[in-house]
């Protein structure tokens, strides 16, 4: 089934080139069994919003340390120092821009939360001490050795940023029949956050770092309405804000541009730990049935 025309669960055709909207992407994978009844809904892919920003760090990058480098070993091309500054931090201007960009877009996306797991790191205060000593115009060595250690620290960014984008986007929804939809029996771990049914969040759980991986991840029940039909949403929060589709396959690592290097800077979840740490849905509500424009054709023939 290739759709050309938007589709509000299977997204829109220009997110996957010329071929049409996909019925499965290769690393899509089905819900548990406890999850029957639920859909997934493909968000935008945020990765082709950091192509443009990280091919123009590039330059930027190169157009600013290049004049340093020269300037280091003697051989300045006469470069303004403000310039190069400029250029060298704007390459990073540019990827941390990108970031905040799709976070502010997404769906409970949050521009802080982006911005404090991009900044709250050991290599933010290193930049910061690089800079300035190629500021305080020490020159020689000294300028030499920041510039190169910043271009580890650009591509550590550059790693990081991917490596989250790369993880397709999404959430899982149920229509509902019944605003009552049993959020006062919650058990735990999850917390329950309204009584009643409303276009905002529902509950949520928290899942600690270490069991799904290198980074702790939030649950949340939302309520979303489309179309006049009712239905609850299953979240998985990323520390920065971003939703990760919880039920991939293992290939979904093979879709990264680094593959290897995102598992060293990236903080992401296993894809196999996190489809088995959610368990089941935390309430049982009264479920309404599928609009007709959202059942596809291969659902209707197994009914």
């Amino acid at each position: 089934m290739d759709l050309k025309s938007p589709h509000f669960l299977l997204g829109e055709a220009h997110w996957f080139g010329s071929g049409g909207i996909p019925a499965r992407m290769p690393y899509e994978i089905s819900s548990p069994d406890s999850w029957s009844g639920w859909k997934r809904q493909r968000l935008k892919p945020a990765i082709v919003g950091l192509l443009f920003p990280a091919a123009w760090g590039i330059f930027f990058l190169a157009g600013g340390i290049i004049p340093i480098l020269l300037d280091g070993m003697g051989s300045g091309i006469g470069v303004p120092l403000w310039l190069s500054l400029g250029m060298w931090s704007g390459s990073f201007i540019l990827l941390w821009m990108s970031a905040l960009f799709q976070a502010f877009n997404q769906i409970e996306g949050s521009m802080l939360k982006m911005a404090l797991w991009l900044f709250i790191r050991v290599e933010t205060a290193l930049l910061c001490t690089l800079f300035w000593l190629v500021y305080a115009e020490s020159g020689g060595w000294i300028d030499i050795l920041s510039v190169l250690i910043s271009i580890v620290i650009w591509l550590s960014n550059l790693v990081r940023i991917a490596t989250l984008f790369v993880w397709p986007s999404g959430r899982w929804l149920l229509p509902i029949a019944h605003v009552d939809i049993g959020l006062s029996a919650i058990d735990e771990p999850w917390i329950s956050e309204s009584k009643r049914w409303a276009r905002r969040p529902l509950a949520h759980r928290h899942i600690k770092s270490g069991e799904v991986g290198k980074t702790s991840i939030i649950l949340n029940l939302y309520g979303v309405r489309e179309d006049g039909q009712d239905y609850i949403a299953l979240h998985v929060i990323h520390p920065s804000g971003y939703l990760l589709d919880p039920f991939v396959g293992p290939s979904v690592g093979n879709h990264s541009p680094f593959s290897r290097l995102g598992k060293i800077f990236a903080d992401m979840p296993n894809g196999l730990s996190l489809n088995e740490s959610i368990g089941s849905p935390p309430v049982n509500p009264v479920v309404a049935r599928w609009p007709d424009k959202m059942q596809f054709s291969w659902e209707l023939e197994e009914e």
